[in-house]
């Protein structure tokens, strides 16, 4: 496996154009994008939400002709390459189990396990696409316990928090970050978008590795923000960010998370949960399914 003789793991991150409806297309194009992460030798790819079907759907008959079951041919596809490339793959998908969709990430472990997390918070269109999801996903690597999220459940700090106090130290995050309705320009005087400093937020205050691959480019209305990212847990990105606009493969390191909380203060450690409570952990939220190759 990639890392050894004591060094830490790469984590790769791709930010590409997936095409709307062209699941063939986005499969070989999701294959491409881990075939180079292999030539970097990353232990950890991570790929954009919904990177098989585009994302920009107002039909919900028509995605569901699209949507794949959890080990369904993209699936098995992301198995043999995470097999063959040694490393773990995390990717977003539209999901359809039992004619429901859900907007759902994957995390696919060289051992071909696939762990199957379902979008919690739905944003916009998706809230009349797709249900919601009600568990906390992770698994366990050599390096630590990779978590994932999705996009918009960055706004949310409960559930980043439920998944440090869960033991995480780096959390993947498949992301479409679009253009927002309350803001004439989505970028500040810096050029980043909201999610990029949600993202911070989320890695400084859980002291863990917060990485986001977004996409860039168009589907119908909708123009996609790029800006992927790798956050350290001291609040720092860990590479330079990824342009808004321009396909980029980014690469960092895993740090060691737990000896960077040994160095003076544990935000975690300085919670008051005797004064506002503890958010729920994964042990109080259903298990997500695990499906064998």
């Amino acid at each position: 496996m990639p890392a050894q003789n004591g060094t830490r793991p790469l984590v790769a991150v791709a930010q590409y154009e997936p095409s709307l409806g062209d699941v063939t297309g986005n499969l070989a194009a999701s294959i491409a994008q881990i075939r180079i992460a292999a030539e970097h030798s990353a232990a950890v790819v991570v790929l954009p939400e919904c990177c098989l079907t585009g994302y920009e759907f107002e039909d919900r008959a028509a995605l569901a002709l699209l949507a794949e079951s959890v080990t369904g041919v993209a699936t098995q596809s992301w198995a043999n390459a995470a097999a063959t490339h040694n490393m773990y793959i995390v990717a977003g998908m539209v999901e359809k189990h039992d004619g429901i969709l859900y907007d759902s990430a994957v995390i696919v472990s060289p051992r071909g396990e696939i762990h199957t997390y379902r979008k919690w918070h739905l944003w916009g269109l998706e809230r009349a696409l797709y249900q919601a999801g009600d568990a906390l996903v992770h698994c366990d690597t050599p390096w630590g316990r990779l978590g994932v999220m999705i996009c918009y459940d960055l706004w949310f700090p409960e559930m980043a928090r439920a998944l440090a106090l869960a033991g995480c130290t780096l959390l993947a995050v498949p992301s479409n970050w679009a253009v927002n309705a309350r803001l004439k320009n989505p970028f500040d005087e810096h050029g980043l978008p909201l999610g990029y400093h949600m993202a911070v937020a989320a890695a400084c205050s859980n002291e863990m590795v917060v990485v986001v691959s977004d996409r860039i480019g168009r589907d119908r209305t909708l123009s996609f923000l790029g800006n992927s990212c790798v956050i350290g847990p001291a609040g720092r990105p860990l590479t330079h960010r990824a342009a808004a606009d321009t396909s980029e493969m980014l690469l960092a390191e895993w740090p060691d998370v737990e000896a960077i909380r040994a160095i003076g203060q544990s935000h975690l450690a300085s919670r008051r949960s005797d004064l506002y409570g503890n958010p729920r952990t994964s042990t109080q939220y259903p298990v997500g399914r695990e499906h064998e190759k």
